[in-house]
Formats: C-alpha cells, sequence, structure tokens
C-alpha cells in the first residue's frame, strides 16, 4: 500500500531541510523586525524566528535543539550561542543574588548532549547546587560542585528500554551522543565523554525508583530501617496471611486448606555470570532490600557449607550440582540460582543469588528460605530439577539455615515435593512415578517451568551484567526481577479468564473420559483403586498406584532361558552333535545382525582417507566372521544352501560387502521351507530372542532420547551463543546420541521385520508396533528430535500443549506378556490397567483442582488489591518531619498509589465477572469491584 506513496513521503522528507516560504528568509513573524533565519527542530511546526524571538520562546525548554540558516542549508546551532542563558532557583526567572555560573554546564537529554551557560541561585536560604538541579528535573553527576546533569526524562527512558528490550548504558549513551553529532567533527566543548558519569547516576535512579515505589520515603523510621525483601514485587495472588486470606483460614478443612499452600519453584542459570575483575568490593545500594539476598549473610553461608558434597541417589543426566566454569579463577560468579512462586512465576523476595563453582546446595538452600524470613507458612510446595537428590536430607540441612530461615520440621517434612513437567523425562522411571506434578494430588495444573520463563527474559542482559561490579550487578538484576514481576501482575487480567475457561472445559472433558472410563471397570475393583489412590496420596510410602510392574522381556533373560532349556535336555540325555548350542548360535548372528548395521549406518557418512581405510579394514573382518557363520551354520539349518541355489532370497544393494550379506535364520526363510531347513524348534527360539530384542531396542531408544534431550536443554539454558566451543562440542554430543537412535531404530525394526514373518499377529502384537519416524520422539513435545522437528515445521503451531498432546507409543507400557486386555479376567485386568485408570483420574482431578484453584487466586488477588490500596493511603501522613512542600508530595503519591491500584482492581474485576456469571461461580470478592450491572 506504501509504494504508490513513497515518492510524495520522500519529497516531504526533503522539504523540511529547505526554505518553505521562499528563496530567501523573511521578517520573523513573532517581532516582524528582524530577519527570521532559526528554526526548532524540536517545536511545532518548525516556523523561522529571529534570534531575540527565538531566545524568548524557549525561556523554559531550554533543551530544544535549534539550526541556523547559512544561506545554503540549516546549520546546527545551540540556544547558548544566540545568548540564552538558564537561571536556576526562580522558575526561569532572574536572581537577585546569583551565585556560581558555569558556562560548560552539560545536560544530557533524549534530545541529546547539550552545552549551557547556567546560573545557581545565591539568595538566603537557597538550597544547595544539587537540589536546585533535581528541583527541575536535572539529576546531577556528582554531589559536590555539580557541572554535569542527566535529565529524568533520559533516565527513566533508559531504565524503561533496559528493562525491555535490554539495552545496555553504553548503547544508549552511544546513541544521544551520535544524535548530537552523528559525524564526530564537532568542535564544540559538549564532546567530552559522560559515560562514566552516567553509570552510576543510572544506578542510583534504579536505587531511588525503587524506593519511592516501596513506599520508603513514607517511613517515619527512615531508610535505613528497611527489611530484608520490603522493596520487592510481591506476587498478589500468592496465600499472604493477613493481606489476601480469609480470616478463618487456618481453621479451613484440608479440601480448601491446600489452596493457601506456597509453591516454591527453584533453577539455577549458567548464564548470569560475572567476571572477576579484581575490583574492591562493590556494595549494593539496597543490600538484600528487594530481590537479591542479603550477600554478607549469603557469602558466610555458602562459605561454611558450599563444600559439602551429597551422594546422587538418582539416575537422572543432570549434573549442574558438579558443574563449574572452565577457568573458575576468571569468574566471580559461575551464574545464579533463582526461587519463583511456581503458580503464577514471580520471583520470591530474596529470591536471587550467586552460584560458585556449580549448583550447589548451600546456595540454593540459602536463595530458597531466605525469603520466608517473616513469613507465615502453614504448608509448602517445593519444585526443583533436581529435586530428588536436593530433598534427601533437606531436614538435615534446615538445621544449619540461620534461625530466622529455618522452617518448622513437621511442616517441611509434609512438604510437596516434584518435578518440573518440562524435566520429568530427563530422570528414570522411578523419579517420574514419584516426582510427577501430574499424579501429586491438589496440584492443578501447575506445571513449575516458571523459572525458565524468567532466565528467557534475564539472559539478554546477561553479556552486559557479566561486566558490571558486583554491587552493579546485583541492583541491575533486582530491577530486572521487580519489572518482570509487574508485568506478570498487569497482564493477570487477561491471563485468569482465559485460564479459567480453558479449565472448564478441560475439566468435563476428563471427568466425561475418566468416567467412561471407569464404568468398564467393576465397581469393586475401582474401589479398590481409589483406596490405593487415596493412601498413596496420604503416605507415599505406601504402594504406588501410577506405577506399573516391569512387564518388558530382555535378551539377557532370553539367552538365559534358552540356556537352561539346553541344559535340561542334556539332562535328559538329548545330546547335541554341534560344539556350539542353538542359543550361541542364535545370539552370535544377532551379533553379527548388529555389526552390519553399524557398517552401513557408517558407510553413509563422510570419511576422511584414515577413516575409510579403518572401515574397509571393520569390512573384512566382519566378511571372514560371516564366512566362519555359514559353515557352523549347516548343522542347524542345513536348507540354507538349496535356498542358495534356487534363488530364493530378497534382493541386496551391494551383495559383495559384507554388511549386505543374508544371514539366514529362520525369519529370512518362507514358512513352507523351515521343515526342510531349519531343524525342529530354532523358528520358535527365534521368535523368543527376537521379542527380547525388540523390547531391549526400546528400552534402549527410550534411554537415548531422554539423555539427548537433556544435553539439548542444558545447551539451551546454560550455553546458547554464550560459548562457540562449547556449543561445538554439546552439538558433537548430539550427533554421537542421533547416531545410536539411528542404529537403535534399524535393530528395532529388524526385529519387528523378523517376528512379522515368524509369527503374524501372535501375542508380541500386543506390546510392539510398527516404528514410525513420527514414533521417535521424547514424551515432553519440546523434545522432538531436530531431525522430527524440521519435518513438522509447517504443522509445528497446530502442536497440542503438554497437558493435551499424545504420547508416543513407545513411551507407554503394555499388558503382562503382552496379551491384549479384553482376553483378561478381572483379576487380570486389575494388575494391567490400574496405573492408567489411576492417571486418568488424576488427570480430571488436576483440571477440576485448577479451577477451583483459579477462582480463589482471583479472590486473592483483588483482596490484595484493597490491601495494598488500604496501605498507601495509611502512608500519606506518617512522616512528621518534612516541610510542607515534601508534605504534600508524600500525600499526593500516597493518594496516587492508591488510586493506580484501585484502578487496576476494576479493571481485572471487569474482565473476570462475565465469565464467573457465565459458569455460575459463586463471588467472593471484595464488595468494592463487585461490577452493578
Amino acid at each position: 500500500d506504501f509504494i504508490p506513496y513513497r515518492k510524495a513521503y520522500l519529497d516531504e522528507l526533503i522539504r523540511h531541510d529547505g526554505l518553505t516560504t521562499g528563496d530567501t528568509p523573511s521578517i520573523c513573524t513573532s517581532c516582524g523586525v528582524h530577519e527570521a533565519i532559526y528554526k526548532c527542530t524540536d517545536c511545532a511546526w518548525s516556523c523561522l524566528y529571529c534570534a531575540h524571538c527565538t531566545i524568548k520562546m524557549h525561556k523554559h525548554l531550554t533543551l530544544h535543539r535549534i539550526k541556523i540558516w547559512n544561506g545554503h542549508f540549516f546549520a546546527d546551532i545551540t540556544l547558548q550561542t544566540i545568548g540564552q542563558g538558564v537561571q536556576l532557583g526562580h522558575d526561569g526567572e532572574d536572581c537577585p543574588s546569583p551565585a556560581r555560573k558555569s558556562t560548560d554546564f552539560e545536560v544530557l537529554d533524549l534530545s541529546g548532549q547539550h552545552t549551557i551557560t547556567l546560573t545557581f541561585c545565591g539568595c538566603t536560604g537557597s538550597s544547595e547546587p544539587r537540589i536546585q538541579l533535581l528541583r527541575v528535573g536535572w539529576f546531577p553527576a556528582s554531589t559536590e560542585r555539580p557541572n554535569s546533569a542527566f535529565t529524568f526524562d533520559a533516565l527513566n527512558t533508559f531504565q524503561l528500554l533496559n528493562i525491555q528490550g535490554k539495552l545496555s548504558a553504553y548503547n544508549f549513551y552511544c546513541s544521544l551522543v551520535h544524535k548530537t553529532d552523528n559525524m564526530g567533527v564537532s568542535e564544540r566543548p559538549y564532546q567530552r565523554d559522560r559515560y562514566d558519569e552516567f553509570l552510576p547516576v543510572i544506578r542510583i535512579w534504579r536505587h531511588l525508583k525503587m524506593l519511592k515505589r516501596a513506599g520508603r520515603a513514607h517511613d517515619p523510621l527512615g531508610i535505613e530501617s528497611t527489611l530484608d525483601g520490603e522493596c520487592a514485587v510481591e506476587c498478589p495472588a500468592c496465600p499472604h496471611p493477613g493481606k489476601n486470606l480469609p480470616a478463618t483460614w487456618e481453621d479451613a478443612a484440608p479440601s480448601v486448606r491446600w489452596m493457601y499452600c506456597l509453591i516454591l519453584t527453584i533453577d539455577a542459570n549458567f548464564r548470569l555470570k560475572l567476571k572477576e575483575k579484581g575490583n574492591q568490593a562493590d556494595a549494593a545500594l539496597g543490600n538484600g532490600w528487594s530481590h537479591w539476598v542479603p550477600r554478607e549473610d549469603f557469602n558466610a553461608y555458602v562459605a561454611a557449607y558450599g563444600a559439602v558434597v551429597e551422594p546422587n541417589y538418582c539416575d537422572s543426566e543432570l549434573r549442574a550440582v558438579n558443574s563449574a566454569p572452565r577457568n573458575p579463577s576468571d569468574w566471580k560468579a559461575s551464574g545464579a540460582g533463582a526461587c519463583v512462586c511456581g503458580h503464577h512465576g514471580l520471583v520470591r523476595r530474596n529470591g536471587l543469588g550467586n552460584l560458585f563453582l556449580g549448583e550447589k546446595y548451600a546456595n540454593m538452600d540459602f536463595i530458597t528460605f531466605c525469603g520466608l524470613v517473616r513469613a507465615v507458612i502453614v504448608m509448602l510446595w517445593f519444585s526443583y530439577d533436581i529435586i530428588c537428590q536436593w530433598s534427601c536430607n533437606l531436614l538435615q540441612r534446615n538445621t544449619q539455615l540461620p534461625p530466622l530461615m529455618q522452617v518448622d520440621p513437621t511442616i517441611l517434612e509434609a512438604s510437596k515435593k516434584t518435578l518440573p513437567k518440562f524435566h520429568e523425562y530427563n530422570h528414570g522411571y522411578s523419579c517420574q512415578t514419584k516426582y510427577a506434578v501430574n499424579i501429586t494430588r491438589h496440584t492443578g495444573r501447575t506445571n513449575n517451568e516458571d523459572p525458565e520463563r524468567f532466565w528467557a527474559y534475564a539472559n539478554p542482559a546477561s553479556m552486559s551484567t557479566r561486566e558490571m561490579g558486583e554491587g552493579s550487578r546485583e541492583d541491575t538484576l533486582d530491577d530486572l526481577a521487580r519489572s518482570y514481576n509487574f508485568r506478570k501482575i498487569i497482564r493477570f487480567g487477561s491471563f485468569y479468564p482465559t485460564k479459567l475457561d480453558d479449565a472448564i472445559e478441560m475439566c468435563a472433558a476428563h471427568q466425561e473420559a475418566f468416567e467412561k472410563f471407569d464404568n468398564t471397570i467393576p465397581k469393586s475393583v475401582s474401589d479398590e483403586w481409589g483406596d490405593m489412590v487415596a493412601a498413596w496420596d496420604a503416605d507415599s510410602t505406601q504402594p504406588n498406584p501410577y506405577v506399573e510392574p516391569d512387564q518388558g522381556t530382555t535378551t539377557a533373560a532370553v539367552k538365559l532361558e534358552l540356556a537352561e532349556e539346553e541344559a535340561a535336555d542334556a539332562a535328559r540325555g538329548i545330546i547335541r552333535s554341534q560344539d556350539k548350542s542353538v542359543s550361541s548360535f542364535l545370539c552370535n548372528t544377532l551379533d553379527l545382525e548388529e555389526e552390519q548395521r553399524v557398517l552401513i549406518l557408517r558407510s553413509k557418512a563422510k570419511s576422511t582417507t584414515l577413516q575409510a581405510s579403518a572401515h574397509q579394514e571393520k569390512r573384512n573382518t566382519l566378511r571372514v566372521r560371516i564366512e566362519r557363520h555359514r559353515q557352523s551354520q549347516l548343522a542347524y539349518m542345513p536348507g540354507v544352501p538349496g535356498i542358495h541355489e534356487t534363488g530364493t532370497h530378497p534382493v541386496t544393494p551391494n551383495p559383495h560387502r559384507p554388511e549386505h550379506a543374508h544371514l539366514w535364520l529362520p525369519s529370512a526363510i518362507p514358512k513352507n521351507l523351515w521343515l526342510s531347513a531349519c531343524l525342529p524348534g530354532l523358528p520358535e527360539k527365534e521368535k523368543h530372542l527376537r521379542v527380547a530384542q525388540a523390547d531391549d531396542a526400546l528400552a534402549d531408544l527410550r534411554r537415548q532420547l531422554r539423555v539427548s534431550a537433556t544435553v539439548r536443554d542444558f545447551k539451551r539454558v546454560n550455553i546458547g551463543g554464550t560459548s562457540q566451543r562449547k556449543g561445538t562440542r554439546t552439538n558433537i554430543i548430539l550427533d554421537r546420541f542421533h547416531q545410536k537412535i539411528e542404529r537403535t531404530k534399524a535393530r528395532y525394526r529388524a526385529a519387528y521385520a523378523a517376528l512379522a514373518q515368524l509369527d503374524p499377529g501372535g501375542e508380541w502384537t500386543a506390546h510392539l508396533q510398527e516404528l514410525k519416524e513420527d514414533d521417535v520422539r521424547s514424551p515432553h513435545r519440546d523434545h522432538d528430535d531436530e531431525e522430527l522437528r524440521s519435518k513438522k515445521k509447517k504443522a509445528k503451531q497446530n502442536r497440542p500443549s503438554e497437558g493435551r498432546h499424545e504420547l508416543s507409543w513407545i513411551w507407554l507400557r503394555q499388558g503382562p506378556g503382552g496379551r491384549p486386555t479384553e482376553a483378561l479376567s478381572a483379576d487380570e485386568i486389575s494388575d494391567d490397567m490400574r496405573a492408567e485408570w489411576a492417571r486418568m483420574k488424576a488427570r480430571a482431578d488436576r483440571w477440576s483442582e485448577e479451577v477451583v484453584w483459579l477462582v480463589e487466586e482471583m479472590r486473592h488477588i483483588l483482596q490484595y488489591f484493597r490491601w495494598r490500596a488500604t496501605r498507601w493511603k495509611r502512608k500519606r501522613a506518617l512522616r512528621k518531619d518534612v516541610n510542607p512542600a515534601v508534605a504534600r508530595g508524600l500525600q499526593a503519591y500516597s493518594e496516587k498509589q492508591a488510586y493506580l491500584i484501585n484502578v487496576l482492581a476494576h479493571s481485572f474485576a471487569q474482565k473476570w465477572y462475565p465469565l464467573h456469571q457465565k459458569h455460575a461461580i459463586d463471588v467472593q470478592w471484595p464488595s468494592e469491584f463487585i461490577p452493578s450491572t
């Protein structure tokens, strides 16, 4: 649509560079006397005026940019050059007793870098120069004899750009300098570098804004009385006794009380490093006042307990606990740890801290429990990607914490402990069934992955924060956390209706699905299962109803079974004439098949001359082994030579290469030739081995997918684009696993094809299926293999979410012996279908809990807003030690904050109320927030 108008738009841009009234300047339209050769690029209309009128019109617009017509074009000039000065202390009017005058005072504004003539007020009772600057909205670069300043607008804009776009101070400053003189050829004195002054000023600005927004200016006890975490942005949806919980919450029934549980999700990030520069200690301006832990207490605790190494009880591939940067002496901190509220994703107060040489328990313990000081807690729920390890000795470590941070052991022991959903399949099956969120009662649809969302928000700032001093970095990350929390709260208005509407719909769908399934189960059986679920919910040491018995067959087990059969034959006097047993012959053949698969896959890859030579040597060795195999094969399959002669065999791609040679097991021979070609019972024995081979291949495939998903997660979260060397090394590891996955797929498909020939439609079909490319994926939808992702690129946007997507069949366990369930008796159904029944019930229960939880949290939020607004109103006149002007400012700011909070609460209520009416949900909000219509 723009292209037809492009020329006209460009002409209008060019028009601004010339005179618009004629070939020569006209007379000033303001005074009608002097020639009009000046125009302001910041005023509207950009009319031309004379020097006198330009100064008069800009008496209170001292930082506007002026241009002069030099006879050929508009050149840059300043208001100072044409005679304007700035007087402080009298709202721009003349001062009867002017004090120090500076002819080279510099001000950095959004319009650029300006040099002005500035005069301070020297009247009796006048304020200090720094205060005079602050009163016109200019922040002095120094406290004594300031000669430069930064406008509030510039500081506020940088803070917003830094928070939203992670723009560094250097890039922001350079942008303003380039806006002033993009060519860098100006000889004017304002070109002196003020970047070093800008850095501490923006840090002080963040600190002062934090104190102001937290109401610290209103405290009669002073700023120094600020408590740890008092300036943090709290989550209004979390339970806060005395703020947003019912008066009788402590006496609530268990069916209601679970909604007052505090959820703490813990995670670490190895991108937010801090370089060791050997600088002196750089203290944070508000040490421990916001989201960062108090540094001295934290460092002392880590120094005392950080070296303790606890044993690993989990088969997880995660090794973050022991990881450390490559050159630890180069880093003062190897990353950061965080504790966020699990259902809403806001960073907890005092919920951020440094990591040193890995994700040590001491660091994470302090970060987790520091924010619980002064908190009233009845129930806790911890989520951590290594919860199976971290929780083992938690009670003992709790006693090591500072006294104010220690939690009642009874509450700690009864706390829920789960894995984040995204990380569940990085763990083994035992952890998945013990710490899975979906099977844990009273967890709703919480996924506990919110730390990852905060890291995604903060990581773009990591390249600048790693270069800062320690205190500056803490102040900056504190500011990011406060902004992140605030933006999350603002989005609650639209977030909760969407979540609630979806939860109500899914609750009904899953409840209906469960009831239909439950109706197919005898009531006595379902009652028994229900009791088992209730018992496990109450005591996790009871038998886990979600765990299925291990029903797969392993190759090793079948080999043992065949060997025992041969030993029994020998005991009965049945002696084989061959030196090698039947089982040894079959197992040797399967080993040769595996070697063939390895060679086939390697031959497809590009190789150097040296690699090709080694590959050929392996091929020669395999050829010799196959020749020996064919000699011994005559004893067990005497009819194979005849099949060779008749040509009754499939065509191979390259029959002269040993990796494509036929090994001639019964599965490769037509069934009508078995009697003449094989010894009796050989096809049956091969079938047993093939079933075990397929089961083993599936187990290997699941493990490889789980490990490769772990490696990809680690790369995404902790490496990303921060290290090309580490990224390359990780890609090599992933490529290695990809090759293993391809080989395992080939092994399974060979076993499946053999079984289809040996026993088509047999019992094995109940738990083994054809393996398609789409089936080879991790349980979590975001862990799909990279190759599979590229194939699904177009359909990716339509993939269902974690709570709705369908698992690949390779992750689903089957009935005993692989028999179809409809052929089982009632007792057998109980053992086979219990886990599926329990999981379907859990899904329905979780969605039901989510509905109730979301409704209660809406009440939490509105109740918290009312408490917060009332608190601001009470602050308006607390301080008595201030002058009238400051008192009026305190009062106005209190009223403004209370008003804004009430406006936000009413806007939320307007969005939420129709949904409550639509679904006939009882509204228990504060009455002032219930819409009248």
